[in-house]
């Protein structure tokens, strides 16, 4: 258990040593990105699965070809039937998650093509691919089973990476440097490169983060019942960033306790309450994510906020506001806030955010002592 002043007091340092360690990833072969691009144009549908936070890399990825005009499903949109012409594109780290292995397994039998991002290139999943991306980053482990690794001997500070963060970190840069070659025609190792630059070229504000990590409701336990929870809040891209920190903010607790997190469109009890917090995330705070701002402010709940624009209404809403540069504001009549940009590299504003939510969880584990088995005490057990 550390200090929370000597963590903070790091706090640039880890958020930098995690994008060196992306930009050190070797980026797959341009064969691959070939074989990618001519899979995707020739198919008729393309099915993007994946579970937990691999899901959401599967679902940026099917939003990001939508966008571009391709006829495409999310995680949480297949189709119950599969159909030859489809292309199913499967993200597991471990490649042995059930969900993604049974789905693969469907559409291998009805020879359907796969591309597959994985970690593992001795899984079943790996066996089924007619692609595959190997994305290093996730460790090896039985089905069910959850692990945190230390980064020793890179961290003067040993640093928590739960299981698959880098796994899931790389193959979203790896998919939208994928974007990139598609839509722009341009090199998806330029991409890369620009989009880690522009990561490294933020420096977040250590006592923005901390006030965060104050206002954020402890987990609770039998000694503490009644401790609020969080809510995140976000639109588009800023929305799957918003679950992608949820998710990993859920398994920070120790095992009599139970951390509640909830995404603002999970089905089921996000009723705000006063003792709860509000975390939304928006590049422009203009829009949906400012009304509910306003709805949480109404209900007694404190408002956390992540935006590029401190004049807006939500940081003005906001009790504590976390400022991140990159988002351009896009004045087009009929133009939600939730947009998606065709050129990758303007998503810099979410991928800075995912980058400073991932080291902040980080900061929690070792300002509230959390091993791995505390960790792996909270994992889901279906996926």
């Amino acid at each position: 258990m550390s200090s929370l002043d000597s963590v903070f007091a790091n706090f640039v340092d880890d958020y930098l040593k995690l994008c060196e360690l992306l930009r050190s990833f070797d980026l797959p072969r341009r064969d691959l990105f070939e074989g990618f691009r001519s899979m995707v144009e020739g198919s008729r549908r393309i099915l993007c699965v994946g579970t937990g936070r691999s899901g959401d890399v599967a679902d940026i990825l099917s939003k990001f070809l939508r966008n571009i005009g391709f006829h495409s499903y999310g995680p949480d949109e297949l189709p119950y039937m599969l159909s030859r012409g489809d292309l199913v594109v499967a993200v597991s780290g471990s490649g042995l998650t059930p969900y993604t292995l049974e789905i693969a397994k469907i559409a291998k039998g009805i020879g359907v093509p796969i591309i597959g991002f994985t970690s593992n290139m001795d899984s079943p999943l790996a066996r089924l691919l007619d692609l595959t991306f190997h994305i290093p980053g996730a460790p090896r482990r039985r089905p069910l089973r959850y692990e945190v690794v230390s980064l020793s001997g890179i961290y003067s500070t040993p640093l928590l990476m739960l299981g698959g963060t880098l796994f899931e970190l790389r193959s979203l840069l790896t998919v939208l440097s994928f974007i990139g070659y598609v839509v722009l025609g341009l090199d998806p190792y330029k991409i890369f490169a620009d989009m880690v630059s522009s990561c490294m070229s933020f420096n977040p504000d250590p006592s923005q983060v901390k006030s965060l990590y104050m206002l954020i409701p402890k987990p609770r336990s039998v000694g503490n019942p009644l401790s609020g929870k969080v809510v995140a809040v976000g639109e588009g891209l800023s929305g799957i960033v918003a679950r992608f920190f949820i998710t990993r903010l859920r398994h920070c607790a120790h095992p009599d306790e139970e951390r509640i997190c909830f995404y603002w469109r999970d089905r089921g009890s996000v009723a705000l309450k006063s003792g709860d917090l509000t975390l939304i995330v928006s590049g422009s705070g203009e829009g949906v994510p400012a009304t509910m701002a306003r709805i949480a402010k109404m209900k007694d709940s404190k408002v956390a906020s992540i935006t590029s624009y401190l004049d807006s209404e939500l940081a003005r809403l906001s009790d504590i506001v976390i400022y991140v540069p990159g988002r351009i504001l896009q004045r087009v009549e009929g133009l939600r806030g939730s947009y998606l940009p065709t050129d990758p590299r303007h998503s810099i504003f979410e991928l800075r955010t995912i980058l400073l939510l991932e080291t902040f969880i980080q900061s929690i584990a070792r300002i509230e002592g959390l091993t791995d088995k505390d960790l792996w005490a909270h994992h889901p057990d279906f996926i």
